[in-house]
């Protein structure tokens, strides 16, 4: 058996069940909070770890078809030894040049995985990072676009397995496709909640908002400077 995708299954599973109601159960259950893993603390928070994990996991599941194309072409899809239960034989999928290979790009779709789930890793981790900003919209937006058209690969890489190839499925890329598939799930929840105003949670606040506090913050401490208009000596008078 090859643990190594034991490693993948662990990692886009486990990005799953934090994204989906369960960890909001288990969240409740450990008592997370502020104070106690915050990244499990709210929903958003919730959706946003999940998704790193799931991006993660597909980068390390598209990685690997990637080493499994290189070696094909050094030893032979005998030297890769990927089979499993009757169905799952990678080499016929990762070792045809002809349908493992983007179209107009030229290259393995193990690159072009990894390329995408890099991407979508970076909008998430950005999104993370800087909640409240003015740009989240549109980066969720990006999120949804990658892996919608990934989902559609995904569904045509499929019908190469069902059809020309007679049947014959890569379970390391039934992984990247569940991955996709699970990425643009997280990304249109994201979105929605960013559209139904249910985004920040108590106690945070929008970059306008901050932008207003401090501009008043600047005001008042202007107002308490005491600024005094100089006066003549006639007026003193």
């Amino acid at each position: 058996m090859d643990w190594w995708i034991v490693l993948h299954i662990i990692l886009v599973a486990s990005g799953i069940i934090i994204a989906s109601p369960l960890g909001g159960k288990i969240s409740n259950a450990i008592g997370a909070g502020d104070n106690k893993m915050k990244w499990l603390s709210s929903r958003r928070e919730r959706l946003l770890g999940g998704l790193l994990l799931v991006c993660l996991g597909g980068f390390t599941v598209s990685s690997h078809t990637l080493w499994f194309h290189n070696k094909f072409h050094e030893m032979g899809s005998s030297g890769i030894g990927c089979s499993a239960f009757s169905v799952f034989d990678c080499a016929s999928v990762i070792a045809n040049d002809e349908y493992n290979m983007a179209p107009l790009l030229g290259t393995p779709w193990g690159v072009v995985g990894m390329l995408a789930f890099t991407m979508l890793g970076w909008l998430a981790l950005s999104i993370k990072k800087e909640p409240d900003a003015n740009w989240v919209e549109t980066h969720l937006k990006a999120g949804v676009g990658i892996s919608a058209i990934g989902a559609l690969v995904a569904v045509y890489l499929v019908y190469v397995e069902i059809f020309p190839l007679q049947g014959v499925f890569c379970q390391y890329c039934t992984i990247a496709h569940i991955a996709d598939i699970a990425s643009l799930v997280i990304f249109f929840k994201l979105l929605n909640m960013k559209n139904e105003g249910i985004w920040l949670t108590d106690g945070e606040k929008s970059s306008d908002e901050k932008s207003k506090t401090l501009t008043e913050i600047r005001t008042g401490r202007k107002s308490r400077g005491g600024y005094v208009k100089p006066t003549s000596s006639g007026e003193e008078e």
